[in-house]
């Protein structure tokens, strides 16, 4: 793994880094050596001096200059350690293999110098304004150590970055150094992907990938590893709670000062008696490795036929990924290349389906990195190729602008179009039977004599809209708290007496039993509209079909709840099948600023910057406590700081864990109070942290309980659909769930367990409830799908007690039971757990029931959980150190559930402010990231043939057939 730490004095630095560098052979050189562009223009070269990088980092250079300002503290460099995973170190050290240390300290320097072309940085002042610039060189100490705080096996490098580089005008300056830290974990994994590469070459067998590209060697335990990692037990050991302020100070306390080796020949003998003692035995393996690489050698001098079988195998293992399904991501001309291109263009085509799951357009670094992280044989170098490739062939189209230095695949960019085209095919195809006066005169009628309140300006123009519009698909943007639900009542009333039925659709059965409860009009999810439906686009043409939608639709008005939450692919659906069967309106309600899909795009506040019919509702109903009103204002604006401030008697800066901190604050309160005191966690973690932490303390209190019952529950491990096309997502231990049957994959719906991998196979042994054994290949699966017919699930020790509240983490729609809806446990006995709906049903789960694996405990809830729900008073905890939960969209949806009180916890106010204000937690649009919504917008507003070939293409690519759509931008 990679860290990475400012090195806080020049002299200490010095002292550590450069006094005993611990080198695995004991003749070695014991200093560093200078590494880098910037160190050669110095005239730093070969062995590090003590008084020359002690000077340097005091900011003084060789020629007598100084950088920095005169008489200011000067930042002496910042730290990058390369640590090799435990497994490696072992084999390097106990096994004296020093072939590993030579491997790994040059796939650091490779990654060094991608990082001095990548991320070296200085800023210029001109005309007033301060602009960042790259300098491609940078200044560097690497310094090699082999053991960590425990004087245990750790092979690792320091590569100490000096606070100097030379910018374009030939001046040196201090170097901004914001790049290495926001790519330290891609630097990693560059460092990793190269040392993978070695691996073969030594004769060794690397095992599955893990986080950052990191891979342990295989014929080694974890029990063995974890024998010689007593540092990492002490931080674990150390924690306190659960919460993330646990885990990383647990880190400071247990650190003791790093002594050094007075007698090397002593801890070896140390090292060789541990290893022992625990039956490790690394010899066999070290000359398995040398044997193997020995004979690899041997065939090099059949070049031809060593590439050829390298190229053979990588052939095989493309084609084992691809299955009968060719890959339009890798080109054909790409198989006559050498074994790491072929694996670059599959990992780069692998990382553009991964990413492109989740988000519509992404940084060019996030793609080397997914792509480096699934494993292959292959460098950053071949990447770069590879990513370029499919720039130049049009899969990849280039970001502008702001974006520049992003990437959109072209069927994002398509996806987009059609939705704007599409929407656009239903402007004007509306006879209204209401005029926009008339309309609001009705609806607001209805509101004063039907539910007693008055309906305000921005909801009676949102009214005027629905009724009286001649486009069939609209949109009304709505702030958090603008009264949508007093809106649609005395609407849908309006809407049925001119003979429009309304139907309501939310992306939850939470959200559809509230929109149903709360405005009276029938509700379903949208994925099971999107089900029942689909049949219009996938069998198109179908006049059955046709006849059978426009029956039941035509005339109907659909209501879409929440529509930030929907993804392009689930939007472009729904408008299609809207065109299609005839819809009289499609009413697109929710808040832009809001949290988006978890899927890719913001399809909602597409349309809206495409110029569809918006009507806006800007009113806040929902704070009745003006502090919190005013600080719910702020946060809608994006002011982060005056919502801050507003809330500043109300906020709790916890020192210790923030999510104990919140459970004794709902703890704290009467049992009465906390009915409607609603818990806020900005996201999982945090949220698992408070439900425990108040279990704990309603156990502790008497108030749950005695009657406890342990379960083995499953969680749901977010991995996309490419990821589970690779073995290393799977391990001994997991649940594979099957929805609907999978005949290609041979398998049928229902759970099976996962028995082992065998990776030469390319297979997952599974098991399933009978006890049948089944060989599944995960690289069969098909590379796109329009469902996630496939979960990968992880078992966990849940103890749930008589009195815990808890919620559903799937759906029994036959039971009514649904994911995310709440109940409460009011017995156990015999094995047996009687539970109490939301809805106040009684349901008795006996032992075995299915239900009871998927249940969680529920006393707070995470800010996607949260959208669209609102309580009288609530807690709400954030931490600034989830970088990406701590954004501004769910800044504005914790600080907006709430009427009268709301308490934030957090770990401090400044560091929160600046967080959420760097980051606007925003999906992208391929259409804004690569500058082409203005002639997207254009095409779909057209009634010429521009939109005309657009709808046609869409119909081709529903067919089958893989035509691009040329959309003429």
């Amino acid at each position: 793994m990679l860290s990475v730490a400012n090195v806080r004095s020049p002299s200490a630095a010095a002292s550590y880094f450069a006094a005993d560098n611990y080198y695995a052979r004991a003749d070695a050189d014991r200093s560093g050596q200078w590494i880098g562009k910037g160190a050669d223009l110095l005239g730093l070269k070969g062995r590090v001096e003590t008084k020359a990088f002690d000077a340097l980092l005091r900011g003084e250079l060789p020629d007598g200059s100084n950088v920095g300002n005169h008489g200011q503290w000067h930042r002496p460099g910042t730290d990058l350690t390369f640590s090799l995973p435990k497994s490696w170190s072992l084999l390097a050290l106990l096994g004296k293999d020093e072939r590993i240390v030579e491997a790994y300290r040059e796939a650091v320097i490779e990654t060094l110098a991608w990082a001095e072309k990548n991320a070296a940085e200085t800023r210029l002042v001109e005309k007033g304004q301060v602009r960042t610039v790259a300098t491609g060189n940078l200044a560097i100490g690497l310094f090699q150590h082999d053991t960590n705080r425990n004087q245990e096996p750790n092979l690792h490098f320091h590569a100490v970055v000096a606070n100097v580089t030379r910018g374009p005008d030939g001046v040196w300056r201090t170097l901004k150094n914001d790049r290495l830290w926001s790519l330290n974990t891609l630097l990693n994994s560059i460092a990793m992907a190269r040392f993978r590469t070695s691996v073969d070459k030594l004769g060794y067998e690397a095992g599955p990938a893990l986080k950052h590209g990191n891979f342990e060697a295989r014929g080694i335990s974890r029990e063995q590893l974890m024998a010689f990692s007593t540092r990492r037990q002490e931080v674990l050991d150390a924690r306190r709670g659960s919460g993330l302020e646990a885990g990383r100070i647990a880190t400071l306390v247990t650190r003791s000062a790093k002594e050094a080796i007075e007698d090397r020949g002593a801890l070896t003998v140390r090292w060789d008696q541990a290893a022992k003692k625990i039956g490790l035995d690394l010899k066999p393996l070290v000359e398995s490795a040398h044997l193997r690489a020995a004979q690899q050698e041997r065939e090099t001098a059949r070049p031809t036929t060593l590439v050829e079988r390298g190229i053979a195998r990588l052939r095989e293992f493309a084609a084992r990924i691809s299955g009968e399904e060719r890959d339009p991501l890798v080109p054909s001309h790409v198989l006559k290349k050498g074994p790491e291109a072929i694996a670059a263009a599959q990992a780069v085509a692998s990382g553009v389906r991964h990413l492109s799951q989740r988000e519509a357009g992404f940084e060019r670094e996030a793609l080397y990195k997914a792509a480096l992280d699934f494993g292959l044989a292959t460098t950053i170098s071949h990447v770069e190729a590879a990513v370029r490739s499919l720039v130049r062939a049009g899969h990849l189209f280039e970001g502008k602008g702001e974006h520049r230095g992003w990437v959109a695949s072209r069927e994002a960019v398509e996806v987009e179009t059609r939705i704007l085209a599409w929407a656009a095919e239903g402007k004007g195809a509306i006879k209204p039977g209401i005029a926009g006066d008339e309309a609001e005169s009705r609806v607001q009628a209805s509101a004063e004599i039907n539910h007693g309140f008055k309906l305000n300006e921005g909801q009676l123009g949102a009214a005027r809209l629905i009724l009286s519009s001649a486009d069939r698909t609209i949109a009304v943007q709505g702030v958090a708290g603008a009264g949508k639900s007093s809106l649609l009542k005395p609407v849908a009333e309006v809407l049925r007496e001119e003979g429009h039925p309304v139907i309501g659709l939310a992306v939850q059965n939470t959200l559809v039993q509230m929109l149903e409860g709360d405005t009276g009009i029938r509700s379903q999810t949208l994925a099971r509209f999107l089900t029942d439906w689909g049949k219009l686009i996938d069998e198109l043409g179908s006049g059955a079909h046709q006849t059978e939608a426009e029956a039941a639709l035509k005339n109907h008005v659909l209501v879409l709840d929440e529509a930030s939450m929907i993804s392009n692919a689930d939007k472009e659906r729904l408008i299609r099948i809207a065109n299609l069967a005839n819809v009289h309106r499609l009413v697109l309600i929710g808040d832009r600023k809001q949290l988006g899909a978890v899927d890719a795009g913001k399809p909602f506040a597409l349309l809206q910057r495409g110029g569809i019919a918006k009507a806006e509702m800007n009113t806040n109903l929902r704070g009745r406590d003006p502090v919190l009103r005013q600080a719910q204002a702020a946060a809608q604006a994006g002011f982060v700081r005056s919502a801050l401030d507003h809330l500043k008697g109300h906020t709790i800066e916890a020192k210790g864990d923030g999510a104990i901190v919140a459970a004794e604050r709902w703890l704290s309160l009467p049992p009465s109070e906390r009915e409607f005191t609603a818990i806020y966690a900005s996201g999982r973690r945090i949220r698992s942290a408070v439900n425990e932490a108040v279990q704990r303390g309603l156990q502790a209190n008497g108030e749950i309980g005695p009657e406890k019952i342990a379960l083995e529950v499953l969680d749901r491990v977010n991995f996309t659909r490419e990821e589970l096309r690779y073995l290393a997502a799977y391990r001994p231990g997991m649940v594979l769930e099957v929805a609907k049957a999978e005949r290609a994959l041979g398998l049928k719906p229902g759970e099976y367990a996962v028995r082992g991998i065998d990776e030469a196979k390319g297979v997952v042994r599974l098991r399933d409830d009978r006890g049948c054994q089944h060989a599944f290949r995960p690289g069969r699966m098909r590379k796109t799908g329009k469902d996630d017919n496939l979960a990968l699930l992880e078992r966990r020790k849940l103890e749930v007690h008589r009195g815990d509240r808890i919620r559903w983490t799937r759906n029994d729609h036959r039971r009514g039971l649904f994911n995310a809806d709440r109940a409460r446990v009011v017995a156990i006995e015999r094995g047996q757990v009687t539970v109490e709906t939301s809805k106040g049903e009684r349901l008795r789960l006996k032992e075995g029931d299915p239900m009871l694996k998927r249940i969680d405990l529920a006393y707070a809830l995470n800010a996607h959980m949260a959208q669209g729900l609102t309580s009288d008073r609530g807690i709400a905890i954030m931490d600034s150190r989830e970088r990406n939960l701590s954004n501004q969209q769910t800044f504005l949806v914790t600080v907006t559930r709430l009427r009268d009180h709301l308490t934030l916890v957090i770990d401090s106010a400044a560091k929160l402010e600046g967080a959420v204000t760097r980051n606007k937690g925003e999906k992208a649009s391929a259409l804004e990231v690569t500058e082409r919504l203005r002639g997207a917008a254009a095409i779909g507003s057209s009634k010429g043939p521009d939109a005309k070939q657009a709808r046609d293409s869409e119909r081709e690519l529903s067919r089958g057939k893989t035509r691009a759509v040329d959309i003429g931008l």
